[in-house]
Order: structure tokens, then C-alpha cells, then sequence
């Protein structure tokens, strides 16, 4: 019965699997390489056509881009400050900014003399950004007069891909050394997070999430930063070089460098943990018309359940062998997502 069980599980996971598409947003760009969101408006780093470029992601899909400023030099990475976008121009070995309520935007170098700049962070009046190719990562002071001169942060960085700021802790995506790194920007110090990589690129934070773009495979993937072992989850895959990736409320939007498309994934579909039977966690009754109980919980969980179409109706807490009341629920199928990251399908008649 143990493997007729697993065996259903397994066929179910594969049917998620199947229905976990993507959605090509926009075609037709030319090396996209970074994304950023102001309102409905997505900003796009064409390193191939050095310039950044824009849509309205409220507007029907796929839809052209408008450009936003030219003349770039291999621009790659963005991040935006008030009314100021700041661009990596990797090939120019700078970092430059433009008013973006300028109609005719006039491109200001900020700092020169880098050594392959790309993805940058914010912290306090610090912008924290990576040299790919100077295998460090530096920081200048915003308010300073420009251009103006980098401050090295940390070196001994292997190709510095990716970067994302979690209170101090500072998420840094390794290229060549196929793996993601921490430092404690209070007391510099590297700290490997998780490893065995394919060029990982792009990274971000959703939640407790950590989701990162593996370049040579194509595919995005997800790490609990909470939890004590990093434990890769797969979570879609199949992009024509996936580099800048972003969320967007409940959407993940990916850069896909190669193909010359944005792409959006929307992150409902879940999978089912094919291991709760060794885990000890259990759901009962399944089915049930009135409540449903977890037991081999070892600490008071938080709580979510979606349904069958991966929309989220209901949320909560719950301990160890205590009811949750379904009751009110439509007749079907869904999914009881735990805050330890286990996942268990569950049917209301």
C-alpha cells in the first residue's frame, strides 16, 4: 500500500510539473541581461544592444519594448534609486545613472575604471556591487560627488555573478565556482551557502526563499535560508540562458540571455514531498468533509492552503495533532504547504 501511495504521489508531482509553464512576456530584445519593476513599468539591460528598454507588463503579452536610453556599453545590471536608474555598463567598466522621469535622459557616469561591474545592492547610502571580472566586490557612497572612486569591499570572489542584501547578510552567486556564498557586511567574511552549480546568475529572495538562475543549465532553482542543511528544489526549467530573475507580487520573471525573451513563471504550483511517510508527518482524515489533522509535527508551524489552481485561500498556524476546520471549503482538491517546506495534497468531499 506504502508504494501504490508514493506511486500516485509521484504521478501527481509530474502532473504539476507538467502544467508549471512559463509565459513569454516579451521577444525580440537583444542580450537581456537585468529587470527591474516601477509599477506596472519593467525596466530591461540589453548588454547586446546597450541600452535599457522597457513595457507596460499591465499591456497585452508578448508585447514590444520601448527604449528607454542608448548609447549604452554592454549594459547589464540595474537597481533604482528614487527617480535615478543606476546601469553596470559591464563592457565600459562603469556604473553610470539617468532620470527616468526625464523624457530625454542624459547618461552621468558615477564611477569609472571597473573591472566588469554587474548586479548592485543598497544599503543605507552604500551601493554594494559586484566586479565580475576583478573577482571582488566594491562599494561607493551614493552622495558623493561623481565620479567618483570605489572602495574594494571583499576579494577572493570568483566571478561575482549575482547579488542580493538579507538585513546584513550579503548573497553573493559565484559563476565559475558553481556556488552561492553569505557575507556579514558588519564583519566581512565568506561563508559558502550552497554548492555544485552550473553558473549560477541571477538570484533572489522570496520570503525564506532564496531562487537562483543556473546560466549553463537553463533552469531555476530554490534554497531555504533558514534551514540548516541547503537543500536544492527544483522549480521550473527549460530557458534559453537564464541570467536576471525577479519577482514581481506572485510572479518570477526571467532574463533569458540567449533567447532574447522575458519570460514570467507564476509560482502557485506547488510539489508534493514524496518522503513524509519517513518524516513521520501524517494527514488525517484524507478525504474529509469537516477537518483535517497533522500529526509528527515537532514545533507549531505556519500554514498555507492552495487549491487545485495554485491560488491561496487560506492561512494560520498549527501544532502538533490540532484540527484545521475545512469545512467551508469547495468540494476538490488541495494542498496543505507547510512553513518546513513539506507539501500535502489533501481532498475536501
Amino acid at each position: 500500500m506504502r508504494q501504490i501511495y508514493i506511486l500516485v504521489i509521484v504521478l501527481i508531482s509530474s502532473v504539476l510539473g507538467l502544467n508549471a509553464q512559463s509565459t513569454t512576456v516579451v521577444t525580440g530584445l537583444d542580450n537581456p541581461s537585468g529587470i527591474l519593476f516601477n509599477n506596472n513599468d519593467m525596466y530591461i539591460a540589453e548588454r547586446g544592444g546597450n541600452k535599457i528598454s522597457k513595457i507596460d507588463i499591465t499591456a497585452s503579452t508578448p508585447t514590444p519594448a520601448s527604449d528607454v536610453v542608448t548609447g549604452l556599453n554592454g549594459s547589464s545590471k540595474m537597481i533604482l534609486i528614487g527617480n535615478e536608474l543606476y546601469i553596470a555598463e559591464y563592457d565600459g567598466n562603469k556604473i553610470s545613472k539617468i532620470d527616468i522621469t526625464d523624457p530625454t535622459p542624459v547618461i552621468t557616469d558615477v564611477v569609472i575604471g571597473l573591472q566588469g561591474p554587474g548586479e548592485m545592492v543598497l544599503k543605507g547610502n552604500d551601493l554594494y556591487f559586484s566586479q565580475f571580472l576583478g573577482n571582488k566586490i566594491s562599494k561607493i557612497d551614493i552622495t558623493a560627488s561623481i565620479p567618483t572612486t570605489a572602495t574594494d569591499f571583499i576579494t577572493g570572489i570568483n566571478e561575482p555573478s549575482g547579488l542580493i542584501l538579507n538585513g546584513n547578510d550579503l548573497y553573493v552567486a559565484q559563476w565559475s565556482a558553481g556556488k552561492i556564498s553569505k557575507i556579514d557586511i558588519t564583519a566581512p567574511a565568506i561563508i559558502d551557502v550552497i554548492d555544485g552549480l552550473y553558473n549560477p546568475e541571477g538570484i533572489v529572495l522570496n520570503g525564506n526563499d532564496l531562487y537562483f538562475a543556473e546560466n549553463g543549465t537553463g533552469k531555476i532553482s530554490k534554497i531555504d535560508i533558514t534551514a540548516s542543511t541547503s537543500t536544492r528544489t527544483f522549480v521550473v526549467g527549460g530557458f534559453d540562458g537564464s541570467y536576471g530573475i525577479l519577482f514581481n507580487e506572485n510572479d518570477l520573471y526571467i532574463a533569458e540571455y540567449y533567447g532574447g525573451n522575458v519570460s514570467r513563471f507564476n509560482m502557485p504550483a506547488l510539489s508534493i514531498d514524496e518522503n513524509l511517510f519517513s518524516k513521520g508527518i501524517k494527514m488525517s482524515p484524507n478525504p474529509s468533509n469537516n477537518f483535517i489533522r497533522i500529526s509528527g509535527l515537532t514545533k507549531t508551524e505556519n500554514y498555507r492552503i492552495y487549491n487545485a489552481i495554485g491560488l491561496e485561500i487560506n492561512k494560520g498556524k498549527i501544532s502538533n495533532n490540532e484540527k484545521i476546520y475545512i469545512q467551508n471549503l469547495s468540494n476538490g482538491m488541495y494542498y496543505l504547504n507547510l512553513e518546513n517546506g513539506h507539501t500535502i495534497k489533501f481532498i475536501k468531499k
